[in-house]
């Protein structure tokens, strides 16, 4: 399969669509690319008279104007019309900016996953920070350039025809959004405007997977927009592949790579601890909270329940110190059908592991002072609690 084309996504921020096609520009390709520059309709023909002018060197060029304003989310979804034309597109919103391998690697991975039924689709972008709580992440390297997670991808990323159609026959059936337990809170918040919060909800419900690169191969510069306050936010800025690589190692979609789940949890702990996912919540991220009520619970919270194995707080990422055994008194298994004093335990660590200035960074910049503030004393109280009351 190399039937791919590029998609543009703009509205009216004529800047970030000419550093995103500046951008694409600059990357390799070793074939003529079809780009396609797809407008929503705005109060401004600014950007249309642009992409109009706008010169693309690599093959066929492509202006799509819409007559009248889809709003985000359906802009978004309209995208799928071009699977008529094309096997796989690559999606680009406008404040995104590539690194110039992101087309070899695209190539690669539609090559390697376009008819695997478990993926859902391929993330350009590599995450450095757990969205669903602000706090940093880093997953387990292993020798290969992606892994797999129950997670989509807005910031850069690459859907195939039959992964594609799948989802949005799901989507159309799919419309009503309630909190719901067994999703993250933050996508369950996200307004009416976010499509990715439905991607995300249905490769968590049906268990498929996005491709994810350990190096990213694309950075969001967070422009003022649809999504923000009307202020630029560099959050999400992560180092993007630089040189030129010519040959990503992409693993099979089996037992041997690493796989994360819509929590950013690590799933190989499941068979680790001998638990299925029916049993377990794997609650290392601090999100979850066992919201399910599962019998077993891995967590780093001090709750009055049996502890079935415990271990400390040393490695990064988190989950290390689970998958080596590393014991202690940090992390917690509990048997939650078993009620068991345990006030007495001092995780002290917890604290100093999770929270430090740069998290404090990331909620004032992202929700204000005052809500980083609220949370900031909440995680202090935890600790202090711990500590004054053994």
């Amino acid at each position: 399969m190399n039937n791919i084309a590029i998609i543009a996504v703009a509205y009216n921020r004529v800047d970030s669509l000419s550093r995103l096609l500046k951008s694409l520009d600059l990357a390799y390709y070793e074939e003529d690319v079809t780009l396609i520059i797809s407008v929503d309709k705005s109060n401004t023909d600014i950007v249309e008279r642009f992409a109009d002018k706008y010169e693309w060197k690599h093959g066929k060029k492509i202006v799509d104007k819409h007559e009248k304003n889809l709003g985000l989310r359906s802009h978004m979804m309209s995208l799928g019309k071009w699977f008529d034309e094309f096997d796989a597109i690559v999606v680009l919103e406008d404040d995104i900016v590539v690194s110039p391998n992101f087309y070899t690697y695209t190539k690669q991975t539609v090559e390697k996953y376009s008819f695997c039924q478990n993926i859902a689709g391929i993330s350009l972008y590599g995450f450095s920070i757990n969205y669903q709580i602000g706090l940093p992440f880093q997953p387990i390297k292993d020798e290969h350039d992606v892994y797999f997670m129950n997670c989509a991808m807005s910031w850069g990323e690459v859907w195939m025809r039959d992964s594609w159609k799948k989802f949005y026959e799901w989507y159309l059936s799919h419309q009503d959004f309630p909190m719901m337990k067994h999703l993250p809170r933050s996508i369950c918040l996200w307004n009416q405007k976010s499509w990715l919060k439905y991607h995300t909800r249905y490769c968590i419900e049906e268990n498929k997977y996005f491709v994810h690169p350990y190096t990213s191969l694309c950075t969001n510069f967070g422009d003022a927009g649809e999504h923000s306050d009307g202020t630029s936010n560099t959050i999400y800025q992560v180092p993007m592949q630089c040189g030129k690589k010519t040959s990503f190692l992409l693993p099979d979609f089996d037992s041997k790579a690493v796989f994360y789940d819509g929590f950013f949890e690590n799933i190989e702990l499941y068979n680790l601890l001998g638990y299925t996912p029916d049993e377990l919540c794997i609650d290392l991220q601090g999100e979850w909270h066992n919201r399910l009520n599962k019998r077993y619970w891995l967590t780093t919270e001090v709750e009055d329940y049996k502890i079935v194995r415990s271990f400390d707080l040393n490695y990064r990422p988190i989950e290390l110190n689970v998958l080596n055994n590393n014991e202690g008194n940090q992390i917690f298994l509990y048997d939650t059908s078993v009620a068991v004093k345990n006030s007495n335990k001092k995780n002290r660590k917890s604290f100093l592991y999770r929270y430090h200035l740069s998290n404090m960074f990331y909620f004032v910049r992202s929700y204000g002072f005052g809500y980083a503030l609220k949370d900031f004393v909440e995680a202090i109280k935890k600790y202090t609690n711990n500590i004054i009351h053994p």
